[in-house]
């Protein structure tokens, strides 16, 4: 796999980063890598996630980092959405779309 391949943000592809954000009044976002693809299906496995920029009060950029992985037994399915012609999955909490290689904003100060 290319480095333009895990970068491309329309299709899911094996080894991919995804990234979802969530929260109330906090942001905060959490890094998975695609381990299966099916026509219909996406199987993500969650990864490690380092803020840095940290000012202190919990607010800086999420990047994700691999040195990490969830147990196989914590890899989940989700069925593949399309929107404007770009896939994602999302439950009643998380939405999870493909990186798109920057670092994401997290805030974690309630």
């Amino acid at each position: 796999m290319t480095a333009s391949t895990l970068l491309q943000t329309d299709r899911f592809e094996l080894g991919q980063i995804v990234c979802s954000s969530y929260g109330y009044d906090m942001t905060l976002v959490q890094y998975y890598v695609v381990t299966r693809i099916t026509e219909a299906s996406v199987w993500l496995r969650q990864i490690n996630c380092v803020v840095t920029g940290d000012d202190g009060r919990g607010e800086g950029r999420a990047v994700p980092d691999s040195s990490w992985q969830a147990s196989d037994d914590k890899v989940f399915r989700k069925k593949i959405q399309v929107s404007e012609g770009k896939q994602y999955v999302s439950d009643t909490i998380k939405y999870f779309r493909i990186w798109d290689g920057k670092p994401q904003y997290y805030n974690s100060w309630d």
